[in-house]
């Protein structure tokens, strides 16, 4: 009788373990980046800008030149700067499965940005899990031309770390 109450006790406590750490699990932070934002990024010192601006968006890696490596078409398009990348930029959504295999190219990556031109290209969702190589992937931001949701985000966004802080912006190309 007592090892059929711990039976069931012991039960008990790993189920409630297992409800309790996906309904408390974490979702990833998504930030808009605002027109007034963009705008300090671009013409202000960052003596001026507030500290909530600086320390939640990454301005240094979104907007001053730091070394980037520009993926298109399955392939390393460019490499732009001195030393080791920190920003990787795909320039279409048809390229993810190319970070699928480890490069040394990506070991420094913080930020990854990804173009996208029309509500198409969320049809092919970026999978964080299946890149590699990525270590100290920090943020990921998306350039969207065109109105986005968050919903929308954490779709085309699948399974990435909740440590990773997601960026995006809406624009309509003139």
């Amino acid at each position: 009788m007592n090892s059929k109450f711990n039976t069931k006790f012991l039960s008990m406590i790993i189920l409630i373990g297992l409800f309790s750490s996906t309904s408390f699990s974490q979702e990833n932070v998504i930030l808009k980046l605002s027109d007034r934002e963009q705008t300090l990024a671009h013409g202000s010192t960052v003596s001026q800008r507030s500290t909530t601006f600086t320390s939640e968006i990454p301005y240094d890696l979104l907007y001053d030149l730091k070394s980037t490596v520009y993926i298109k078409n399955n392939g390393i398009l460019n490499i732009e700067g001195v030393g080791a990348p920190v920003v990787l930029k795909f320039l279409d959504t048809e390229s993810f499965n190319f970070v699928s295999t480890r490069n040394s190219l990506y070991n420094k990556i913080e930020l990854i940005t990804i173009n996208l031109n029309s509500e198409n290209d969320l049809r092919n969702p970026f999978d964080v899990d299946a890149i590699r190589g990525f270590s100290h992937l920090k943020y990921i931001y998306l350039k969207c031309e065109f109105p986005i949701s968050e919903n929308q985000i954490r779709s085309f966004l699948q399974n990435a770390d909740p440590e990773i802080t997601f960026f995006y912006s809406s624009y309509k190309r003139s």
